[in-house]
C-alpha cells in the first residue's frame, strides 16, 4: 500500500502489519503530529478567539486615526457691497441691494431698496442715469451713514450669464406667479409655488416681479439663497475664472488686488463646514422716502 506518489514513497507491506517495526514507528509519528496539531490549534484558537483577523494582526501596532479637520485660515472684518441690476439700453435701475459679508460672525446680510427711493431729493434711478454706480454708492452710503466698500453693476444679460456660470439654485417660491409686463422692456414670468430650480433668467425675473409687488423681503431671500448655495467648494476651485467673468460682465470698483487679498475670506465662506448665517432687513417707506426708524434699523445691520 503506497502512501505517497513521488520519489521516496513509503510503502506499507500488505502482510504482517502488526509485526512490522517500521509501520509502528510511522503510525506513532503520525499520531504525534495529529495530537500536536490539535493542541496547537486549540491553544491559539482560544487566545485569538478563533478569529483569523486577530491572529494575523501584528502585535504592538500603533493605530493612527486620520485627522479630517480642515485647517481654515483665521479671517475677520466686514465688507459692504452695493449691487445694481439695470437695463443696458435705458440705464433704468431694476434692483438695488446692499449686501454684507461678515467674517467676524460668518454671516450674510441683505437689504433691497426701491429704485425710486429719494435721497436728498433725487431718486436712485435718476442718480444712476446722471452719474454711475459710484454715485449711487455715495448717495446710499450717506443715506444710511455706513461705509460701502464696493459696487457691482450689471445689466440683466450680464447678471444671467454670471449667475448661470456659478450654477442654478434651489429656491422655494411662496405662491404661483403668472405675470406679464407689457412695457417695451417688459418681461413674462410663469412659475409654480414650491421648491424650484432657479437659473439666472428666472432669478432676474423673480426679483423684478417681487419689486413690482414691493416685496423687498423676497428679493432679499432670493439673494441670500444664491449667496448660501453658489459660494461653495466647487466655485472656490474655479474662483479665478468666476472673477474674470465678473470683471468682463460688470461695472465694478473691485480690483485684482482686492480679489487676491480676499482669497482666505472666500475660502472660509466657500467651505462646506462654515454654514454662514443669513439676515434680511427691509426698508419702510413714507412715499418714496425711507422713514428714519427704518434707516436706523438698516444701519444696525451694515455698520462695521
Amino acid at each position: 500500500m503506497r502512501l505517497f506518489k513521488n520519489r521516496g514513497d513509503i510503502y506499507i507491506p500488505s502482510t504482517k502489519l502488526k509485526s512490522d517495526l517500521e509501520q509502528k514507528i510511522l503510525f506513532a509519528a503520525l499520531a504525534f503530529v495529529v495530537v500536536f496539531t490539535i493542541v496547537f490549534l486549540a491553544v491559539f484558537g482560544i487566545k485569538y478567539e478563533f478569529s483569523a483577523k486577530k491572529f494575523f494582526k501584528p502585535n504592538n501596532i500603533e493605530i493612527v486615526e486620520e485627522d479630517n479637520t480642515k485647517n481654515l485660515p483665521n479671517v475677520s472684518g466686514k465688507h459692504n457691497f452695493l449691487f445694481i441690476m439695470n437695463n443696458k439700453d435705458t440705464d433704468d435701475v431694476y434692483v438695488c441691494s446692499l449686501i454684507q459679508a461678515d467674517l467676524d460672525d460668518l454671516s450674510y446680510s441683505v437689504c433691497t431698496i426701491d429704485a425710486e427711493t429719494e435721497i436728498d431729493g433725487n431718486k436712485i434711478s435718476d442718480i444712476y442715469k446722471k452719474g454711475n454706480a459710484g454715485n449711487v454708492l455715495n448717495a446710499v452710503s450717506s443715506c444710511f451713514g455706513i461705509e460701502i466698500d464696493y459696487f457691482i453693476s450689471q445689466n440683466t444679460k450680464e447678471y444671467r450669464d454670471i449667475f448661470d456660470y456659478m450654477g442654478s439654485i434651489n429656491y422655494t417660491v411662496s405662491e404661483d406667479i403668472r405675470y406679464k409686463d407689457n412695457s417695451y422692456y417688459g418681461f413674462n414670468i410663469k412659475v409654480s409655488s414650491g421648491n424650484q430650480n432657479i437659473d439666472g433668467d428666472m432669478s432676474s425675473k423673480l426679483m423684478r416681479y417681487y419689486l413690482t409687488q414691493k416685496r423687498y423681503d423676497l428679493v432679499n431671500d432670493l439673494f441670500l439663497n444664491a449667496l448660501s448655495q453658489q459660494i461653495n467648494p466647487e466655485n472656490y476651485e474655479k474662483r479665478e475664472r468666476i472673477f474674470s467673468r465678473l470683471i468682463d460682465n460688470s461695472v465694478t470698483n473691485i480690483t485684482i488686488k482686492d480679489y487676491n487679498e480676499a482669497d482666505d475670506e472666500i475660502r472660509v465662506l466657500s467651505d462646506e463646514t462654515t454654514g454662514a448665517a443669513i439676515y434680511s432687513v427691509s426698508p419702510v417707506y413714507d412715499g418714496n422716502k425711507i422713514v428714519s426708524s427704518s434707516i436706523d434699523e438698516i444701519k444696525g445691520y451694515f455698520e462695521k
